[in-house]
């Protein structure tokens, strides 16, 4: 259903045949989608499923004020953060089932020696090795580094939960190091732990992300999974 949004007259939403969206001070006018039929093909029904699993994710990527920061200079008044996030994850899935390694930053990051994931009854444990040769971190202005990412739960012990569920996590800080190992601690508490307890299959999908003085990201991992 359409709705004035000025006394001027101004409109936003379904109108018959068309919807209209603001963006700014622009108003555009795009035909209305179709009714999806139910399909028994197996291909379409996987491509919506990871569509919908997608924007589930990047939604949860959007919601953290450190990942999204990473996106503010490839976002345009054309397409937002959220879009390119999207985008981003949507394209590093090499097969309709979303297996594979799940890229939610703007490029791929430095490398790390290795890395582990432990999931505790309250925290998650990650552990990596140094950045590689070739990192250009420079610790002189990256004085600190987090792990941060999207944890998610499947498989929920109570039918009346969602089968999945997607949370935005992140680490304290810790002084950068180009070499020795870490370990962060992702605590999780209040109605996060509650959400995390009632689910039996936990993945998480995480990032390291170098910090200066006042906070700013500079530079980020690759994949940690």
């Amino acid at each position: 259903m359409a709705r004035f949004i000025s006394s001027i007259g101004q409109i936003t939403g379904k109108l018959g045949g068309v919807v209209f969206k603001r963006r700014g001070n622009r108003t555009y006018v795009s035909k209305a989608p179709g009714h999806l039929k139910p399909t028994k093909d197996p291909a379409t029904k996987l491509r919506r499923k990871k569509f919908a699993w997608v924007g589930k994710f990047a939604a949860a990527v959007n919601s953290s004020p450190l990942l999204k920061s990473l996106w503010n200079s490839y976002s345009t008044r054309s397409l937002s953060s959220f879009n390119k996030i999207f985008k981003q994850v949507f394209n590093t899935f090499s097969s309709l089932d979303y297996t594979g390694p799940i890229v939610f930053t703007p490029g791929s990051g430095f490398a790390l020696t290795g890395s582990s994931v432990v999931f505790g009854k309250s925290s998650i444990f990650v552990e990596t090795g140094s950045p590689l040769y070739g990192s250009r971190i420079d610790p002189a202005v990256e004085l600190s580094v987090v792990a941060a990412g999207i944890l998610v739960l499947s498989d929920p012990e109570n039918e009346s939960f969602p089968k999945e569920f997607f949370l935005s996590v992140q680490s304290g800080k810790l002084p950068v190091s180009l070499q020795n190992s870490s370990v962060f601690i992702i605590p999780l508490t209040g109605p996060d732990l509650s959400i995390y307890d009632q689910y039996r299959t936990k993945e998480a999908f995480l990032t390291l992300i170098t910090l200066d003085l006042s906070g700013k990201p500079i530079h980020y991992s690759e994949m940690i999974s």
